[in-house]
């Protein structure tokens, strides 16, 4: 989950495809390919569960930060519900596993901000 919130999937897939068009970029792009590791897929059996958590993200909410920035909320158990009903899927396990995925969301979150709150911080 991680690695996926920080697309390194996509970012490799981006980095193979400029060192096959830019030969002269191949050593850079190894290194940031060795830096980023590999890119991870959700394994078959979760994929319903990703798209799923993908799907309702904009029925998430966002808690104001206050002075600093908005935090995400858990994606709604109404709007679980439904689609668990709407696609025939299991609420309970569907629902655990969504909460699971914002729980990872959430702190990822947090520490991006922090990072950011830092990068400010220096730059005074």
């Amino acid at each position: 989950m991680r690695d996926h919130l920080h697309a390194k999937a996509a970012n490799n897939d981006l980095l193979a495809d400029l060192a096959e068009e830019e030969p002269d970029a191949a050593d850079m792009v190894a290194g940031l390919l060795e830096e980023g590791g590999e890119a991870v897929q959700p394994l078959p059996w979760t994929r319903w569960a990703w798209r799923a958590w993908h799907a309702l993200a904009d029925d998430r909410r966002w808690r104001a930060g206050g002075m600093g920035s908005a935090m995400p909320c858990n994606i709604p158990w109404t709007a679980v519900r439904a689609y668990a009903a709407d696609h025939g899927l299991p609420l309970p396990a569907l629902f655990r596993l969504l909460r699971a995925m914002d729980a990872v969301h959430a702190e990822w979150w947090a520490d991006k901000v922090k990072a950011e709150q830092a990068k400010t911080d220096t730059e005074d």
